[in-house]
């Protein structure tokens, strides 16, 4: 009959061959490369300023006469426009206009600016080798079955003759 000894150490032998995988990465550290990727990212902003012009002016100076009941122009002693100014003046029927055309005191100014962001990327790329089982190591996995299977009944018969002859002593 097989004794409790022989159990115990068939037992701690087929278990002293276990790794566990933190150990077995550190042995037999997987194959890997590094992959270096280029990205070029675009970026384009829509940016708007508000531009603020300096201030402006003109000046005319006319002498005036009455004619016949009339009011004309004798005389322009002066025109001097400015730099966005322009000045006008009109004597139409007794009425006199004078004034000045201006443009706007700011400009809207828009514009687009683009970057292009370039940034490289490491990739590792681990490679899972691929494999086979050989027609030993099938022999032996096949045979390491039925090995524990007849394992597993002899020990559950000596189980079950050991329960009998307590229960039922001859």
């Amino acid at each position: 009959m097989i004794k409790p000894g022989f159990l115990i150490l068939l037992l701690v032998v087929s278990l002293t061959g276990c790794v566990s995988e933190q150990r077995c990465q550190k042995r037999y550290p997987p194959a890997e490369r590094t992959e270096t990727v280029i990205q070029h990212d675009t970026v384009t902003s829509v940016k708007d300023s508000l531009i603020p012009l300096p201030a402006d002016s003109s000046l005319i100076r006319a002498l005036l006469e009455c004619r016949e009941g009339k009011v004309v122009i004798r005389q322009i002693e002066e025109i001097r426009p400015g730099k966005k100014v322009v000045p006008f003046i009109n004597l139409k029927n007794n009425v006199l206009t004078a004034g000045a055309k201006i443009d706007s005191s700011s400009i809207y100014f828009t514009w687009k600016e683009t970057h292009i962001r370039e940034s490289k990327v490491q990739l590792k790329v681990i490679e899972n080798p691929v494999y086979k089982v050989t027609g030993f190591q099938n022999f032996l996995i096949w045979s390491g079955k039925i090995f524990w299977v007849i394992l597993l009944l002899v020990i559950g018969v000596a189980l079950i003759r050991a329960f009998i002859k307590k229960k039922f002593p001859i």
